[in-house]
């Protein structure tokens, strides 16, 4: 299916935002901490709100989406930060998104090893690198190209600046991510305490695409 991968505007975003959803259902521990209740109205109307911030005020977020060249359906989305100072310190999230104490405290318990290995990434790379933050395809148009389309977007700007390009991949996403030059570095794990005993963790893998030679 031909698409071309294009910015994204504000106005997308609710629809990115259930392509979202769809994509995860609940399947996904991090995107369900992050984002509760992303599957109803009124979770997706916050998830909305989170994003149309980033967008406005991280300077490193580039959001893209992958249009259908023949309908102008989105087909999916992504959102690739192009660091050049480390990495960008958000202000933090409205804690009035989460329903109980226990479940901002949880977020931030998964959260933990991602800040963690990027920060790691951040101090090796020398503070020039790019980082996929997130990629997901509607399920209505998987294996469109929407995926790799996406990818390639920054993978292509990480070879014209020379650096490397880190993410990290679900077991449905790695085989998309080893195709494009990505290489398992680790899989991650999470210390749960008692007080989160019994809830499930992420099963993800730090992928790192090494740096080529800087175009001419």
């Amino acid at each position: 299916m031909p698409c071309t991968v294009h910015l994204l505007f504000p106005t997308d975003l609710p629809t990115c935002t259930r392509i979202l959803s769809r994509a995860f259902v609940h399947t996904s521990p991090i995107i369900d901490a992050l984002f509760p209740h992303h599957d109803t109205p009124a979770g997706q109307a916050e998830a909305v709100t989170s994003f149309t911030k980033s967008l406005s005020t991280n300077p490193t977020a580039h959001f893209l989406k992958a249009v259908d060249d023949n309908t102008g359906a989105i087909l999916g989305w992504g959102e690739w930060l192009v660091m050049d100072q480390g990495l960008y310190v958000e202000e933090k999230a409205d804690d009035s998104k989460w329903e109980s104490e226990a479940e901002r405290e949880w977020a931030g318990v998964l959260w933990a090893p991602l800040g963690a290995v990027r920060a790691q990434a951040a101090e090796r790379a020398g503070g020039r690198f790019l980082l996929l933050n997130l990629l997901c395809v509607d399920p209505e148009y998987q294996r469109s190209g929407a995926g790799t389309a996406l990818m390639r977007w920054g993978t292509k700007i990480a070879d014209e600046r020379g650096v490397e390009a880190i993410l990290e991949a679900t077991p449905a996403g790695r085989h998309l991510y080893e195709q494009n030059g990505f290489e398992v570095v680790e899989q991650m794990k999470w210390e749960i305490s008692e007080k989160f005993a019994g809830r499930s963790t992420p099963q993800l893998y730090f992928m790192r695409r090494p740096a080529k030679k800087a175009a001419a």
